[in-house]
């Protein structure tokens, strides 16, 4: 059955923390969170928690059951992630947007000539779009279909990477801040055309107003993405290829769809070179981390014996009646 708490009691003891790790940061740094956002967040992981649970002990069905847990897991994490980042980014630490576009200058790589090219195809400036906003609808069909296929190992697996990943960004974004390449840079408007002209400056209201201080409040709901470097798009598009390159017929596909959310990190998302390069080296750290841990390994409930080959099954049955005489 699916273990009641899954994705794992250590990710579960790391939500506490995290979420009182962010208690005591917005008593010191006289942040309160408005509204009621908190309460359906709550209220949604709860639920699927029940749910989860529900369908590991009362009706085991191993497939649900890692769903629902997934969710009552991840639904509070971003949330909590998100809190972090956003007091981190309140201590208003010097920003290196000019060391990181001099180290994109020094490899040779041109950020202006990337958005110009861009522009210059609309056709491609498009893909790039399509693919970059995908990813959060990818992470839901990562819980979707991992779940449904009973690669419950493996989503245990993305779960872990997506904490790590997110946290890692996180703290390097606290750390190393930087308001991001399209505010660098600042290229003319004619240059936004196909990316759009809000592009890679979403986050920048909620930004300036948390480093000067004006902003002391979190809307759980109405959060934006702060982090510049590393870049946690990047970062998220390998693993979710990687969670996916087990699975028939969707590895190259996905995989091939995650490239171009790459690639579009740079002129869609405004980040530098080296943005794109620190999230994929932190995602690539931590995949090979997961492969050094003892494995785990989630068991199927009696009922769901269906989901094992026939041979199998038959093999099985066959050693119990040898055994009973």
């Amino acid at each position: 059955m699916c273990d009641r708490f899954f994705p794992s009691a250590g990710l579960w003891t790391y939500l506490a923390v995290l979420a009182l790790v962010d208690l005591l940061a917005m008593v010191a740094t006289g942040f309160r969170l408005v509204g009621y956002g908190m309460v359906p967040i709550a209220a949604v992981s709860v639920g699927a928690w029940g749910l989860g649970y529900l369908y590991s002990v009362k009706r085991p069905d191993i497939r649900i059951a890692a769903l629902a847990f997934a969710t009552a897991y991840l639904v509070p994490f971003t949330s909590v992630a998100a809190i972090l980042s956003y007091v981190g980014t309140s201590l208003n630490r010097p920003l290196l947007d000019a060391q990181f576009a001099s180290a994109d200058a020094a490899l040779g790589l041109n950020w202006l000539a990337v958005l110009s090219f861009t522009d210059a195809h609309p056709a491609f400036g498009m893909i790039l779009c399509t693919a970059y906003f995908s990813s959060m609808l990818q992470m839901v069909a990562v819980l979707i279909i991992l779940s449904g296929t009973r690669q419950v190992d493996r989503l245990r697996d993305f779960l872990i990477l997506f904490t790590a990943t997110g946290t890692i960004t996180i703290l390097a974004s606290i750390v190393f801040p930087a308001a991001g390449a399209f505010v660098f840079h600042n290229p003319p408007a004619e240059l936004r055309d196909v990316v759009g002209q809000a592009a890679g400056i979403w986050h920048l209201e909620h930004f300036e107003a948390l480093r000067s201080g004006a902003m002391r409040t979190i809307k759980p709901f109405a959060v934006e993405g702060l982090i510049t470097f590393p870049a946690f798009h990047t970062a998220l598009a390998v693993i979710t290829a990687w969670a996916f390159w087990r699975t028939a017929y969707l590895a190259m596909p996905v995989l091939g769809i995650n490239i171009f959310v790459i690639a579009a990190t740079v002129p869609v998302g405004g980040h530098y070179f080296v943005d794109v390069f620190a999230g994929a080296a932190i995602a690539a750290a931590c995949i090979a981390a997961i492969k050094w841990r003892p494995v785990q390994h989630t068991t199927l409930a009696p009922d769901e014996m269906g989901a094992l080959p026939a041979l199998l099954r038959a093999a099985v049955k066959s050693r119990s009646r040898l055994s009973a005489k």
